[in-house]
């Protein structure tokens, strides 16, 4: 059996045959990168867009290279190098999508204080607004760096970016790679994120579940996952 058959199960539940609208292949990206399998996104690319035209093809790997990228703030960018550089040699020079809407924006007028705004948005409703304030006191306390790092820096710039992964997307892929890279407190918060953007249980079970068969299928570890039913939303 082909390392990736798996995946055809959850292609065929989520049912989704629009390529744009499409979360199992991202989700799949994100958590074999973070189960240190980037070797396999080139099989994942041809098994998400067999048959589709050219342009089509862009969208798709730019939604998997998007989420290789956000990935990148929780496993690393080692792990995102390791998935990002075989999809890139896979890709014949006709067929590379270069949108960046990051870099595209990044000197337009008003784009700094929209990215301020955006990114105090996605952090308040990921923690509500309580703790997420609390949170930064804390952390301002005892590491200001830390802050400029590691909520400043990943949420205005990365995480809360939805020119191509929705909010709810971004935290579907959150779930699962967190979920096998033996972080499970971490993925714990982040499927309860996939809630608080307004996604279903479904949604959060869809993404669990996409992180434990990857985990299984490849031997990799990831501790105590509490299961969506047990999470206090």
């Amino acid at each position: 059996m082909a390392p990736l058959d798996f995946l055809s199960e959850f292609r065929a539940r989520e049912g989704v045959n629009n390529h744009s609208k499409g979360k199992w292949y991202i989700l799949a990206a994100a958590g074999l990168a973070a189960a240190n399998k980037g070797e396999l996104m080139p099989e994942l690319y041809r098994l998400a867009t067999v048959d589709l035209p050219v342009e089509d093809r862009k969208v798709v790997q730019r939604r998997i290279k998007e989420a290789l990228l956000k990935g990148a703030v929780l496993y690393g960018i080692p792990r995102s190098g390791q998935a990002l550089g075989p999809l890139f040699q896979a890709l014949p020079p006709d067929e590379i999508d270069l949108y960046a809407p990051r870099t595209q924006a990044m000197n337009t007028e008003g784009e700094s204080e929209r990215r301020v705004k955006r990114g105090r948005k996605y952090f308040e409703t990921l923690w509500t607004p309580g703790p997420a304030q609390g949170m930064i006191d804390r952390i301002m306390m005892y590491h200001p760096d830390h802050y400029l790092l590691d909520v400043k820096t990943i949420y205005e710039f990365w995480i809360s970016d939805d020119s191509i992964l929705s909010n709810i997307e971004t935290q579907m892929c959150n779930t699962t790679l967190l979920t096998c890279w033996n972080a499970p407190v971490q993925a714990m918060w982040h499927t309860r994120g996939v809630v608080r953007y307004s996604g279903t249980l479904d949604k959060a079970r869809f993404a669990q579940d996409m992180g434990l068969a990857i985990a299984r299928q490849f031997d990799i570890q990831t501790g105590d996952i509490t299961m969506v039913d047990d999470i206090v939303f």
